[in-house]
């Protein structure tokens, strides 16, 4: 059994749909509007000092200063990383269970986020070189590597093995993963189309729709990662039959302590 493209898509819409799924949406577009804020407050500081204040940022600015600037998206950075987890922990259940944000999604935050840091800032690395090497090896890392934030943050794993475990739950499913990305690419590129649209009417306000959209396009995202991922681990799953050596009957393992032979 291969990745199921369409089965993955179609959990991850129903997901999405759900009170906990839009609930993720709305934190995750205001976190992306606050990380965005302090950015360009930081470039609207330095540009007006400079005396280049025609190239400062005239949306979604604060004067705040540099240092305001930097501080509010150094927030914005941890929190999104702490919200993956998150994300990726509440859309690890099914989606009839996505009435609300489940319990438990915060436990262990601190070594998970640190453990994520390190594995993201390695897996970056690694597809970056790739992509500059040949572009190829970049792609074939990018899809080998997908899972690695999922093992950290649903699993618990380290970094490293977090690493080792996706290379290996893509082996054999790489060409799949490879076309899962596309789509959703092309999803992503279509639900953006309106917000064109918009900009050139309002800056301000397409701005923010863009990130309203590419918010809610994440959550998506994830929801069918975690799905492709869940598919591919059931297929891994060891059975626990046994076949005897005697008589070639095949014996299931319940842990109930009778035989059936």
């Amino acid at each position: 059994m291969s990745l199921n493209i369409g089965d993955a898509l179609s959990a991850g819409a129903e997901k999405l749909t759900t009170t906990g799924g839009i609930q993720l949406g709305v934190v995750y577009v205001l976190l992306q509007l606050l990380t965005v804020l302090g950015t360009n407050s930081a470039v609207a500081s330095i540009a007006t000092s400079t005396d280049t204040s025609g190239m400062a940022t005239t949306t979604l600015s604060l004067p705040i200063g540099v240092a305001g600037g930097a501080a509010l998206a150094t927030l914005g950075g941890i929190l999104n990383v702490a919200f993956t987890i998150v994300a990726l922990r509440a859309l690890d259940h099914d989606a009839a269970e996505l009435g609300s944000i489940p319990g438990g999604v915060t436990d262990d935050m601190l070594k998970t986020w640190v453990f994520l840091v390190v594995a993201l800032i390695v897996q970056g690395i690694a597809v970056g070189i790739g992509f500059v090497a040949l572009f190829i090896p970049g792609l074939f890392l990018l899809v080998s590597l997908i899972f690695t934030q999922v093992y950290v943050a649903v699993e618990g794993e380290g970094p490293f093995e977090a690493l080792s475990s996706s290379w290996s739950l893509a082996k054999g499913n790489r060409f799949p993963l490879f076309g899962l990305g596309i789509v959703i690419f092309v999803i992503s590129l279509l639900a953006s189309l309106p917000t064109g649209i918009v900009t050139v009417f309002s800056p301000v306000a397409g701005t923010v729709l863009t990130y309203v959209v590419s918010g809610f396009v994440s959550i998506f995202s994830l929801a069918v990662m975690i799905d492709a991922y869940q598919q591919l681990e059931s297929e891994e799953a060891p059975t626990t039959s046994e076949t005897n050596d005697d008589d070639g009957v095949e014996r299931l393992d319940d842990d109930s302590g009778f035989d059936y032979a």
